[in-house]
């Protein structure tokens, strides 16, 4: 298999969705299979809910790969290694397939994106809901649950309740604002970080928002409950207005789970693209429940209450990524992404040189 083919299927994987517009791995261009391998700040990482978001984002990842192999004519079989992070985290084989019939999702991986717009109606139709039930099935172990009524009330409170902590407590707040680019313009995007732009914040709220990224202004702000004001804004509002509200699910072990999951929120995901719907995943109601005290970020308080709450849901399950879809204008600024080349792991750059 020629090396541009390779590029071509490992570019779609790029394309794939990271928390904050940073991915996790780096890429090894094999004879005819594309490996993967942990960056060095992933292989570092120790808090347990940046391992499960970047298994969720590589999950996407390989499920890209996929889809494009698939249009290429090519069928795929992937290996996963889950046990660390300082070996391959999986490996991509492709051959030729005259039988394989190609997945039409593959067409929107270049157009999708996030859309943190505030959405409208009307509802989703059946045959909507359809073709969205429909993407999650080839995944196995998943479980796509649409929240409605008291499951859906419960749901916004867990969303605001976690969005809400994360502007009071430092570590996530730090963790918030370290990924934004406040070096660009309201109208400037990026291919790393996210663009403040992207963030579809009010313009007279622009200033003190970006005034907050300061702990020592954000801090005291929090002893009068502003930190609820916020979480409000940045995660209660948007649900509670959003046409549709979905929960994934996985009853798979913790690590292949996180992987299942982001194959099926990327499969969701590009078909709401292809429908025209506007989607924005909301991971923190979900995942900061599987942080630990050594991590000091979410209380324990905080890490009781969403494991709890979430049980309702579905008591068998694990949530790991709740999102948001309906419609809405396209966004002001869509993030885009470094080049293919950037993500080759040095050793494969110099031995292609």
């Amino acid at each position: 298999m020629n090396r541009e083919t390779l590029l071509d299927i490992a570019k779609s994987g790029v394309l794939a969705p990271s928390a904050d517009n940073q991915h996790v791995f780096e890429l090894e261009l094999l004879d005819s299979a594309i490996r993967l391998w942990p960056n060095r700040a992933f292989a570092s990482t120790t808090e347990n809910h940046r391992i499960i978001l970047g298994r969720i984002s590589l999950g996407a990842v390989v499920e890209n790969m996929q889809l494009r192999a698939g249009l290429l004519g090519l069928s795929t079989r992937s290996q996963w290694f889950l046990d660390g992070r300082t070996g391959p985290l999986a490996q991509l084989d492709f051959q030729p397939d005259s039988g394989l019939v190609a997945d039409d999702l593959a067409m929107a991986i270049p157009t999708r994106h996030t859309n943190r717009r505030m959405y409208g109606g009307p509802k989703l139709t059946d045959g909507e809901t359809t073709l969205i039930n429909a993407a999650v099935k080839p995944v196995n172990g998943v479980r796509l649950i649409w929240l409605h009524k008291a499951a859906r009330r419960r749901a916004l409170g867990l969303i605001w309740r976690a969005e809400s902590e994360r502007f009071l407590r430092q570590r996530l707040h730090e963790e918030i604002f370290s990924s934004i680019r406040f070096d660009l313009s309201w109208s400037e995007t990026a291919d790393w970080a996210i663009p403040p732009g992207a963030l579809e914040i009010e313009a007279p709220m622009r200033p003190l928002f970006k005034a907050l990224r300061h702990w020592a202004l954000m801090r005291p702000l929090t002893w009068v409950g502003a930190h609820h004001l916020i979480g409000l804004r940045a995660g209660w509002l948007p649900c509670w207005q959003a046409p549709a509200l979905g929960l994934l699910t996985t009853s798979l072990p913790l690590g292949q789970g996180a992987v299942a999951v982001g194959a099926a929120l990327e499969r969701i995901w590009l078909q709401a693209t292809q429908q025209g719907l506007a989607f924005q995943p909301l991971a923190a109601s979900s995942v900061l429940a599987l942080q630990t005290d050594a991590d000091c970020g979410a209380s324990s308080a905080l890490r009781s209450a969403l494991t709890s709450g979430w049980k309702s849901a579905d008591p068998l399950g694990t949530p790991l990524m709740i999102f948001r879809m309906g419609r809405a204008a396209p966004p002001a600024i869509t993030a885009s992404r470094t080049g293919v080349d950037n993500y080759l792991a040095p050793a494969v750059s110099v031995s292609n040189d």
